[in-house]
Parts: C-alpha cells; sequence; structure tokens
C-alpha cells in the first residue's frame, strides 16, 4: 500500500480551500464598512455631545461665549458633518443656523468630521417632516437648551432621526436626538 496524495486528492483539497478563503475575503470586506458605519455614527453621537457639553462648559469661540450657544449642522447626501459655534443671538436673524463664513473656523473650536469613504447621510427626518435636506442641531447656554431646526422650512423641531448608510451593503444606522439633548444611534 502506498502512502501519499493523488492529483484529485490535491486539487479538491486546494479547491475547497480557494473557496473558503474567497467567502471570507468577501465576508470581510462587507463586515468592515459595517463597522465602518457603526463607528462614524457613534462619532456623530459623541460631537452631539461635545456640541452640548461646550455649551455647558461655556467654552469660547474666538474669545467670547458664542451667544447662541454650539452645533452641529447637518446636511443630506453629505459625506461630513460640522461642529459649529453659534454666533448669532436668540431672536437674532441667522440664529440657529450654521453660517460657514464665520462660524466653522477650526481655529477656534469648531470642527468638519468626514465620515469614511462609501458612508453618507441618507436621510434627515424632523418631528415636522419626514424628510429635510438639511438641519442644524444647536445648544444654548446655560441650560443646555436643545434646538433642532430644519433648514428647508425655517422651523424649529422636537426631534430629529439622522440617518447615515454605507454603500456597499446599503446597511443603515438612525441616531435621533429628542428635545432634550438625548442623542443615541437607535439601530
Amino acid at each position: 500500500m502506498k502512502k501519499g496524495f493523488t492529483l484529485i486528492e490535491m486539487v479538491v483539497s486546494i479547491s475547497i480551500i480557494t473557496m473558503i478563503s474567497t467567502l471570507f475575503i468577501a465576508n470581510y470586506r462587507s463586515s468592515n464598512k459595517r463597522t465602518d458605519l457603526i463607528l462614524a455614527a457613534q462619532s456623530l453621537v459623541a460631537d452631539l455631545h461635545a456640541a452640548q457639553n461646550n455649551a455647558l462648559g461655556l467654552n469660547k469661540y474666538n474669545g467670547s461665549v458664542p451667544a447662541g450657544g454650539w452645533g452641529i449642522s447637518l446636511q443630506t447626501g453629505a459625506s461630513s458633518y460640522v461642529l459649529f459655534a453659534d454666533l448669532e443671538s436668540p431672536g437674532v436673524s441667522g440664529n440657529l443656523e450654521y453660517d460657514s463664513s464665520t462660524e466653522g473656523n477650526i481655529n477656534y473650536g469648531a470642527r468638519v468630521t468626514d465620515f469614511p469613504r462609501g458612508i453618507s447621510i441618507s436621510n434627515i427626518a424632523t418631528s415636522l417632516a419626514s424628510s429635510t435636506s438639511a438641519a442644524d442641531v444647536t445648544f444654548l447656554p446655560p441650560d443646555p437648551k436643545t434646538n433642532i431646526y430644519d433648514l428647508n422650512s425655517g422651523a424649529t423641531s422636537t426631534a430629529i432621526e439622522i440617518t447615515m448608510q454605507e454603500t456597499i451593503n446599503n446597511t443603515t444606522k438612525t441616531i435621533r436626538v429628542n428635545f432634550l439633548g438625548l442623542a443615541e444611534v437607535i439601530d
């Protein structure tokens, strides 16, 4: 009796190893994108809390506490968001809205956060509208009072849901912020 492998046994073994390796590599890429989406959603929640903490802590922007507090600016289809200082006082035109020319200077504490490649905001829904193209969430010191401002309607809302999507698997994550400032990933 001869010991060893026949050519057919080797071909079958190599085929099985190749098939298993291919399945592993394909699943690794898609699970990596899902992980990127989860981390991006958690990053947005963390920055919402950072804006809230900036308002609570009376953090300064360009040497003074922003009259309108701190906030996050969001746009449907965008692959980034902005943490900004709202310089206009409540009741003044421009309050609750992000103005990129004066309120987003990174040298004073504002910042733009980019999502990983292939991840974007697919929908923004407020308690007033099931879909809007842009909204700002601001926190007014010292409480901090939470303002959810729908830029399309020009009205404030009591809640917002931000849906983020990754393009490989079309997986989504939704972040909810309520009128009390509670921000969480809900799915």
